[in-house]
């Protein structure tokens, strides 16, 4: 059977290497040069073709660039690009999430991960994030990656939904021979902090006189993590000057938060505010200071969220005859990770009381007297329950994939079919919550007439109930502490079901050569679940209520693609072929959708290549935005009808009259008009799923040129110039709660979808009948989103001395990255995170046995909000080095040293309260390096 081996051509025809770009010692390239380029399959199409040449831009990164990067993750690689956006999920952004801490995913053209179709060898892979498409990918195994190749634009028709930004594939070792053993050790160089290590053992060889070949990588790496507390700039809490007119880059160092671990205790009828502090004598009551009593909250933080890793990956592939071959793989991945943010902040009003009773014993007596003299029977508090641990979560993911097939030939032409499950266990606990039933019955507390405190109610005590005391710092006893602390559980659950069969090879010989086509039918099955614990699910553990989540949907599709050649050999047209491409899904949630795409690819000359491509792509609506019943949210939502009368005039009064309750209130009372109650707190659940979604839908543009030439003493260049454009129509996002009222009663086609979300109050007593009761917030298809630009890569090579130079360049330029919704437009190229000009630069001098190499990656200006006047600032340009060197000692050891962020470039300040701050960080963590230089060293062992 036919190999898919890899030449030279690797390192040219697969377009450009994007990053890291090697290369290889004299020696290297002869012995590539005698290798047989044979057929192969390149991500964009899957036609067979005879040579590495792409039918649209592609970037790749082979195991080479990865080892060299000194990076335990290849989604930190491929961040570094250009065509990629800034990751919804990073071990640098996801402290404060309350679920996917430290899953790490990766996105293009910043369209989001769920647009981006992410492959293991050209087939799907199973979803890290349940609910989403996005692969985490901490599950993918590094060190047996060959090589990743990465195309942006729309590419449905030829994988199916999701890959509307573009196709990230990943490409496994599947003919290794031998025992690799590798390790590495990594940390910044002036803190000793944010330690990586890494151990993997790589093992395969041929079997059964090389009909078979098995190989097998295990890889165990942790990553240290960073804590606020260990930098200057972020050991204190801050906010930026701007909220009290100064300028936004200064900050107000201390701002300490009022939430208080000595509490802060207020007197209702005066609004005096008070601490009582016990770390002076017996305790005594003084006036609310914040900069005193206020609790320091980066005293508890993180940069980035320590990760854990194991896996073990597997690839067999036996000849069963000359024309039939059967594959397996596998993977398993365990990764625990842990969050830890400030302990819980809770108020009086979390536990649902007017306060803590005057008669508590507890009570201090001059916090006692000072209530009684303003007449209030109750003390107001808020209080941070450091005695509870702080908050955060433990999280054990385990991920597991097998998948097994038959490929082969029958007459010319090439077949393969395979089936395989993906399934992930996302099993958190987590720390810091409270039971608020529990806490509710340990601040009513009485003495039993024998000078013992105990809790008032006789079924609380029975239910082991502990008198609490909240009065000053760490004053809630170990035993209190445990009756009302409530850890929290959640288990996140995915399945994929996949399966197929694909053929390809010549329908008939052209006069311009052969007409290719390429054929065949996948089904795919998702399940996703989220199940809270009990607590989480009643809102009893000082939370909103979150429900479970669980839901599936399956698909099955067929597609066609053919490659016709139409000129050759001609003046000026070396060749010129036409491609085209059809998928038509059938889905039993949303029905069938169809993707379709067109191209063309017109051969100059050896020297020049053009190509451009038109398609149409789509994307499901995934489990989450299908099924999902939200979450709780009480923010307050303004109602259009307060203050309407009879005779208000104007289409929302008319509106308002027309809902029968709003109509008898102001029948009643001349007016509709809200209490402060009514007001204040409105119900509801955001981010609802909505059964009814539609596709989205997108159109895209490439249009490019390649350009090879050899310079004879002066070396090889290569240039790839692309333009791009994708437009992506009827967006699932949610819609807010205050838009939907808004929507809803300012239209003349009243009621409308968006007054499904509203709910008002029709039964209820007469001085409250018609107030708004729920607000929901759900998924709803609205809105473009349209992106532009240019990308432009470049190589060159060249002997000098005893060794060769290399150059590499890839740069991106976004020219418009458009969203409108509701027909408002926002620009965004500009702000943090959508550069306007961003590049990728490497300078290499490969020898005999030393390589050595410089990267420096570019981030234009940006500013952190282009839509507000007041945080529409510039944060500067960034620019950081990377120095990396190898060095092969032996035929069989090798070492590999390097230093990131060479010159200590310290990340743009973004301070808390600013748009994009990532908090703890006093930066956007997700975009910048907020940690600093650091180094690694590493050996490699060859046998």
């Amino acid at each position: 059977m036919k190999k898919n081996l890899l030449s030279a051509a690797v390192k040219g025809a697969l377009s450009l290497t994007a990053a890291a770009i090697m290369v290889p010692s004299m020696s290297a390239f002869a012995q590539e040069e005698a290798q047989l380029v044979e057929e192969v399959v390149v991500t964009g199409s899957r036609i067979v073709r005879a040579n590495l040449e792409s039918p649209t831009a592609i970037t790749t990164l082979d195991s080479a660039n990865i080892e060299f990067s000194g990076e335990l993750n290849s989604a930190d690689i491929l961040r570094s690009l250009p065509a990629t956006g800034v990751s919804g999920l990073s071990s640098s952004n996801s402290n404060f999430f309350t679920s996917g801490g430290g899953i790490n995913t990766v996105e293009l053209r910043n369209l989001g991960e769920d647009r981006t179709l992410v492959l293991v060898n050209g087939r799907r892979y199973v979803s890290g994030v349940a609910g989403s498409s996005a692969v985490d990918w901490n599950t993918i195994p590094t060190e047996l990656i060959e090589r990743v190749e990465v195309i942006t634009g729309g590419a449905s028709a030829i994988y199916g939904s999701d890959a509307l930004a573009g196709v990230i594939n990943v490409i496994l070792k599947d003919d290794f021979e031998g025992v690799n053993i590798s390790t590495s050790h990594g940390q910044t160089l002036e803190y000793g902090d944010d330690t990586t290590d890494r151990f993997n053992l790589t093992a395969g060889g041929n079997f059964d006189d090389g009909k078979g070949n098995a190989v097998v990588s295990i890889t165990y790496t942790d990553e240290g993590g960073v804590l606020s507390r260990d930098r200057s700039n972020t050991r204190v809490d801050d906010l930026s000057a701007i909220y009290f007119g100064g300028e936004i880059t200064d900050s107000i160092t201390p701002f300490y938060s009022s939430f208080s671990e000595y509490g802060r205790f207020g007197i209702p009828s005066t609004g005096d505010q008070y601490v009582f502090d016990n770390d002076m004598g017996d305790g005594v009551v003084v006036p609310w200071d914040a900069d005193t009593y206020g609790f320091n909250r980066q005293q508890f933080r993180r940069y980035t969220v320590p990760t854990e890793r194991f896996l073990i990956s597997s690839n067999l592939n036996y000849e069963l005859t000359d024309t039939l071959e059967a594959f397996v793989e596998t993977t398993f991945a365990r990764t625990e990770t842990q969050t830890e943010i400030e302990p819980f902040p809770f108020s009086y009003e979390d536990l649902f009381i007017d306060g803590i009773s005057i008669d508590n014993p507890f009570v201090p007596e001059d916090l006692r007297n000072l209530a009684v003299a303003a007449g209030d029977e109750y003390i107001q508090f808020v209080r941070r329950t450091t005695e509870l641990d702080q908050r955060g979560a433990f999280a054990e993911r385990q991920t597991f994939r097998a998948l097994m097939g038959l490929r082969g030939e029958i007459q010319d032409w090439n077949w393969d079919a395979f089936v395989g499950q993906g399934q992930m266990q996302d099993s958190q606990r987590g720390t810091g919550q409270l039971n608020i039933s529990n806490f509710r019955n340990a601040l009513n507390v009485v003495d039993d007439g024998n000078g013992n405190l105990i809790c008032a109610d006789p079924a609380a005590v029975t239910e082991g109930c502990v008198p609490i005391n909240i009065f000053g710092k760490g004053s809630i006893s170990a035993d209190a502490a445990d009756y009302v602390r409530a850890p929290s559980l959640r288990d996140q659950r995915t399945k994929q079901t996949v399966a197929g069969i694909n053929f390809n090879g010549t329908l008939v010989e052209l006069p311009a050569g052969p007409l290719s086509m390429a054929t065949g039918w996948e089904y795919r099955d998702e399940y996703a679940a989220d199940f809270p614990d009990a607590l989480t699910r009643t809102g009893q553990n000082a939370g909103n209520k979150e429900e479970p989540t669980e839901g599936s949907y399956s698909v099955n599709e067929v597609y066609v693609e053919l490659e016709a050649p139409v000129l050759t050999d001609l003046p000026l047209i070396q060749s010129l072929s036409v491609g085209a491409a059809y998928r038509y899904s059938d889905y039993d949630t949303i029905g069938s959708t169809d993707a379709y795409t067109g191209r063309v690819s017109w051969v100059i000359d050896d020297s020049l290549r053009v190509r451009g491509q038109y398609a149409r792509a789509v994307r499901a609506p995934n489990i989450s935005e299908l099924f999902s019943p939200g979450g709780e949210n009480f923010a307050t939502v303004s109602d259009p009808c307060n203050g309407v009368t009879a005779s208000t005039s104007g289409v929302v009064a008319d509106n308002c009259r027309s809902i029968p309750a709003v109509a008898e209130r102001i029948a009643a009372e001349g007016v509709f008009e809200l209490t402060q109650p009514e007001i204040q707190g409105t119900g509801g659940f955001t981010g609802k799923g909505n059964e009814n979604l539609f596709t989205e839908t997108s159109d895209s543009y490439t249009f490019g040129a390649v350009y090879e030439q050899t310079l004879g003493n002066f070396g090889d260049l290569t240039l790839s110039l692309d333009w791009y454009s994708i437009e992506i129509e009827d967006l699932i996002d949610t819609v807010g709660r205050q838009t939907s009222v808004d929507f809803c009663y300012n239209s003349a086609s009243f009621p409308n979808n968006f007054c499904d979300f509203i709910v008002r109050d029709n039964g209820g007593a007469a001085f409250q009948k018609g107030e708004i009761t729920e607000v929901n917030s759900g998924f709803i298809n609205e809105g473009t989103l349209k992106t532009e630009g240019i990308d432009l890569q470049a190589q060159w090579g060249m002997d000098v001395g005893p060794g060769q130079l290399g150059v590499g360049l890839n740069y991106g330029h976004v020219m418009d990255y458009t969203l409108t919704k509701f027909g408002d437009d926002d620009e965004l190229v500009g702000e943090v995170g959508y550069f306007e000009h961003q590049w990728l630069a490497t300078v290499n001098y490969a020898m005999d046995r030393l390589i050595v190499q410089l990267e420096t990656s570019y981030l234009s200006d940006a500013s952190p909000d282009l839509s507000s006047a007041d945080f529409d600032y510039s944060v500067g340009e960034y620019v950081s080095h990377d120095l990396f060197a190898s060095y092969q000692f032996t035929d069989s050891i090798s070492a590999n040293i390097g230093v990131n962020n060479l010159l200590d470039e310290e990340a743009p300040i973004i301070l808390s309260g600013v748009p994009g701050n990532v908090t703890g960080t006093d930066t956007n963590a997700a975009v910048y390096n907020p940690i600093g230089r650091s180094g690694y060293i590493g050996v490699r062992f060859n046998f």
